[in-house]
């Protein structure tokens, strides 16, 4: 497991150029390719100006215990993304391409290649009162929306709340561990790969695809996922770049279920009575 702080590693020397990422690169041919879509397990920490290191992400459940970070709302396990889409930040999104399936791979990366460097003038302060209006009782490190704005509470002082609507990461130099786990193949498996990319998840989903043309049974929850109504336009915008198809079917199923029969018991036979016999003593009485 990953420990929350490491000790502080030796300070390097500075210089005025923008570092690139550093990789740990695998030898031999490419596997991986822009437009790729892979499933991954990583770990992310942020390294700290001391050297020290603190997790922030991470796909493994025990992972996120270790660090102080476990959240019950967080659904942990791999992730899929696209290579080349811009879905991850760019230092890690670039390092793929030097991967191999299988291969732990380790990264650093600066703020140019992350969130990108902090702007100072993207931190206002407001009256503690006009938060209120909106119903926002605001804590130091709370996440609030102000003005379609989403930024961090950092101070609370004298009536006034200092927010940074800068990217929680920007400034900050990153750390990825990770693994890519495996590859899409098939059609099927890209288009799948391209649901659960988009929509999060792509269980219970079925897909065939034939040619240019895609049919995909939805699962039952999209009958009522408020979630897939908006996001079922991005999901065919992708499926028609990324695989080049022409036609895309959506089925739903409505499968009326058998009610269980009841079991008929046999009847049971009939048997006559057996006639008794009569004993002598009885033959005299009636006589």
């Amino acid at each position: 497991m990953p420990p929350k702080k490491s000790k502080p590693k030796e300070d390097s020397q500075k210089t005025d150029a923008v570092p690139e990422p550093e990789t740990k690169k695998s030898t031999g041919k490419p596997e991986i390719f822009k437009g790729d879509i892979i499933t991954l397990d990583f770990d992310a920490w942020v390294i700290e100006p001391d050297g020290t290191e603190e997790l922030f992400d991470t796909t493994n459940e025990e992972h996120a215990k270790a660090g102080d970070i476990f959240s019950e709302k967080t659904k942990y396990g791999p992730i899929v993304t696209i290579v080349g889409e811009d879905r991850v930040l760019p230092g890690l999104d670039k390092s793929f391409t030097t991967a191999k399936t299988g291969e732990k791979m380790a990264i650093t990366i600066p703020p140019s290649e992350g969130a990108g460097e902090r702007v100072p003038n993207m931190v206002e302060i407001f009256a503690i009162r006009e938060l209120r209006k909106q119903e926002i009782e605001p804590e130091p490190g709370m996440r609030v929306q102000i003005k379609n704005k989403v930024g961090t509470v950092t101070n609370i002082a004298a009536g006034r709340v200092r927010v940074d609507f800068n990217d929680p990461l920007a400034g900050k130099t990153l750390k990825y561990d990770y693994t890519i786990q495996n590859k899409a193949g098939t059609p099927e498996e890209k288009a799948l790969g391209i649901l659960s990319a988009d929509y999060g998840r792509s269980d219970e989903f079925k897909a065939k695809v034939n040619g240019d043309v895609l049919e995909l049974t939805l699962a039952d929850m999209c009958k009522y996922d408020q979630l897939w109504f908006t996001m079922k336009y991005k999901v065919v915008s992708d499926l028609r770049q990324l695989l080049s198809l022409k036609t895309i079917r959506f089925v739903e199923e409505y499968i009326t279920k058998e009610e269980p029969k009841e079991e008929v018991k046999a009847a049971e036979p009939v048997t006559e009575p057996e006639e008794s016999e009569v004993l002598p003593e009885a033959e005299e009485k009636k006589e």
